[in-house]
């Protein structure tokens, strides 16, 4: 029984392969016009804007607006909330990085707890290097980023590479 089931089966697995150019179909039946490029990522031109901040005040990282139907797209993201040689202000809540012109406007959360050592240096959540997915930027416009007010002996650091497509 197996020896004709075995047949049958190799019957029709060569039936399908011998069938199956005459059943699929290319997706497209003649030659079209060449394939050109018409847009860039701009990953080998990546651009980064830095900013360091003093203690008990807020920067601000600005990435100017791309211009046209483009976006920013933003590959490397470093956030950070740094305190001097002396210990920074203990605190049991969460401190928000903040940004605007970016869809859903995301924030980017730093334990303050893990920064009140001295010479400590916390990064904000899913804000520490190069990303993995590109965030994108609203169309048209350059996205910014908010540290939190800084605290007696705290000060905030940021970078943000991107590039701009699309």
């Amino acid at each position: 029984m197996f020896k004709k089931l075995n047949a049958a089966i190799a019957l029709a697995l060569i039936l399908a392969l011998t069938l199956a150019p005459a059943i699929v179909e290319a997706q497209q039946s003649s030659p079209g016009a060449p394939v050109t490029q018409t847009g860039s990522t701009g990953l080998a031109a990546t651009t980064c804007v830095s900013n360091v901040g003093t203690s008990s005040v807020a920067i601000t990282l600005t990435i100017p607006a791309p211009g046209g139907a483009n976006s920013v797209y933003i590959d490397f993201l470093v956030l950070n909330t740094e305190t001097t040689g002396a210990a920074g202000t203990p605190g049991s809540t969460i401190i928000n990085w903040t940004t605007t012109n970016i869809a859903g406007t995301p924030s980017f959360p730093v334990n303050r707890v893990s920064a009140a050592a001295a010479s400590s240096q916390v990064a904000a959540v899913g804000a520490s290097g190069s990303l993995a997915i590109p965030i994108k930027g609203q169309v048209g416009l350059g996205p910014t980023f908010i540290s939190p007010t800084a605290q007696t002996n705290e000060f905030s650091t940021g970078t943000v590479c991107f590039h701009v497509a699309p």
